[in-house]
């Protein structure tokens, strides 16, 4: 799927970032962001030259493939019905619900360790995979809302040790 491929590799352009998003970095103990390019470059706008840990466990679960030359439907009704065709078990040319919901057991693991060990951690990820990161997080005694907001880029979401 074209578009996927160019959606993976456009450039991310910046825009004014919510001032409490800027706090929450500046004040992070780590920074984290997954290995897709679109989410590195997000975390320079946000954090300019600051090190990070960059690792693919926390990169998006990626939607299922298909190469049809039809229908032409709009990108968002692509996304919406092969995304909910991903949560019923369909995974061509990618990773299951069940692999996703696997990895991202790993990154929460990988996400309190960090917050053991720098007092607090931020991550820049994307969507699905955060929603999942959210839900292992909150299995293991972290407190933070029980619904993600998906639909602004910038949203910051905080967690903590209840």
């Amino acid at each position: 799927m074209q578009w996927v491929e160019g959606y993976q590799t456009a450039n991310v352009i910046c825009c004014k970032l919510p001032a409490d998003l800027i706090q929450l970095a500046s004040t992070a103990g780590v920074l984290a962001c997954s290995s897709l390019s679109r989410c590195m470059q997000s975390l320079n706008h946000l954090a300019g030259e600051r090190p990070y840990e960059c690792d693919k466990i926390f990169a998006e679960a990626h939607l299922p493939g298909f190469d049809l030359p039809w229908p032409k439907l709009p990108v968002k009704m692509w996304r919406l019905m092969l995304r909910s065709a991903w949560f019923l078990g369909l995974s061509s040319h990618t990773e299951s619900i069940f692999a996703s919901n696997q990895r991202a057991k790993q990154a929460a693991d990988m996400l309190i360790a960090l917050a053991q060990e720098h007092g607090s951690v931020l991550l820049m990820g994307h969507g699905i995979m955060n929603v999942l990161i959210a839900h292992h997080l909150r299995k293991q005694g972290w407190a933070g809302p029980l619904h993600l907001v998906l639909k602004d880029f910038w949203h910051p979401t905080v967690y903590q040790k209840a």
